[in-house]
């Protein structure tokens, strides 16, 4: 339920990138009377799977082709590929931990004031702006998304995210028509 007097956001931080406590790190970013509601979760049980790999193996080919330096050592793209394969990660290897934070502030804190209060660039924070982009991350809580649902991503319980309002209930109010929450 977007109100005109609210801005949402979410953003991704790496375990360990703000230091040995990310989530103080989080809890006192989040500490600001413009930030009306938050919810957050670590994200430390994902595994690369199958579509992880088609993914590394299909940047390795834009590596390749763009020539990016060192390439001349491999007699093909083949071989680059095949060399590139043999190293971790492999399916089944747990994925670098991340925490995942949902925020409805005042209209009146940018996407640039939350970029600041979590110390990343301004282009690092997704503003959400429509019902259908506010339930999907949301639903990204937990890995309830279509994308995750769709990869076999590891599903979070509603135990395991950090929230000052019931993120359900807000989910369930949300109305997708069209563009419009």
């Amino acid at each position: 339920m977007l109100r005109s007097k609210e801005r949402i956001y979410f953003l991704v931080i790496r375990e360990g990138d703000r230091g040995d406590d990310t989530e103080g790190f989080i809890k006192s970013a989040l500490d600001h009377e413009q930030i009306l509601k938050w919810a957050y979760v670590l994200h430390d049980k994902d595994t690369y799977n199958q579509h992880d790999m088609n993914v590394r193996y299909y940047g390795a080919q834009y590596c390749w082709a763009d020539g990016f330096p060192g390439m001349e050592k491999y007699s093909s793209m083949q071989a680059y590929l095949d060399e590139q394969m043999k190293s971790p990660p492999y399916i089944g290897d747990k994925k670098d931990a991340r925490w995942y934070v949902f925020i409805i502030a005042d209209k009146k804190f940018l996407k640039e004031d939350i970029a600041d209060r979590f110390g990343m660039q301004a282009p690092l924070v997704r503003s959400l702006t429509d019902a259908s982009s506010i339930k999907d991350a949301i639903e990204m809580l937990t890995n309830e998304d279509s994308t995750s649902l769709a990869m076999e991503r590891h599903l979070y319980s509603d135990d395991e995210v950090k929230s000052n309002f019931d993120f359900r209930e807000y989910m369930a109010g949300i109305k997708i028509r069209g563009k419009t929450p």
